[in-house]
């Protein structure tokens, strides 16, 4: 079973995340900001996914994924972004700082689940 933690500092977008991947058969884990996400990954190295917001307090979403892809122990954790604030040339920043995917607010469910699907399928087969 995958694990996916979210990373949201709103608690009904980190619901509806949770349900959105819920037919996915998958276990999801909440962080409410950068620092507490920090903790749970370095606390549990297998997760296989992370989804996170951009704009969250304490340490937002750019600061994780820069966290996150400068550590060799997370580098190869999946990232997918989610914003309904940030413009084109941020979202090109982000995923050249390693994020896999973006994900506009407010997100389509269904779509979601294909890209959490698609980005996990490029996991394993990169892994193998």
């Amino acid at each position: 079973m995958s694990k996916i933690l979210i990373v949201d500092d709103d608690p009904v977008m980190r619901k509806l995340l949770a349900k959105a991947v819920a037919p996915l058969n998958m276990c999801t884990f909440f962080a409410s900001d950068g620092i507490h996400a920090l903790d749970a990954l370095r606390c549990n190295k297998d997760f296989d996914l992370m989804i996170t917001d951009i704009s969250m307090p304490v340490l937002d979403g750019r600061q994780l994924i820069t966290t996150v892809k400068n550590d060799p122990a997370l580098a190869d954790i999946p990232v997918l972004i989610m914003s309904g604030v940030v413009g084109m040339s941020e979202i090109a920043d982000l995923l050249d700082l390693g994020a896999s995917k973006f994900i506009p607010k407010p997100f389509n469910m269904q779509t979601l689940r294909d890209d959490v699907t698609s980005t996990l399928e490029c996991k394993v087969y990169a892994e193998s």
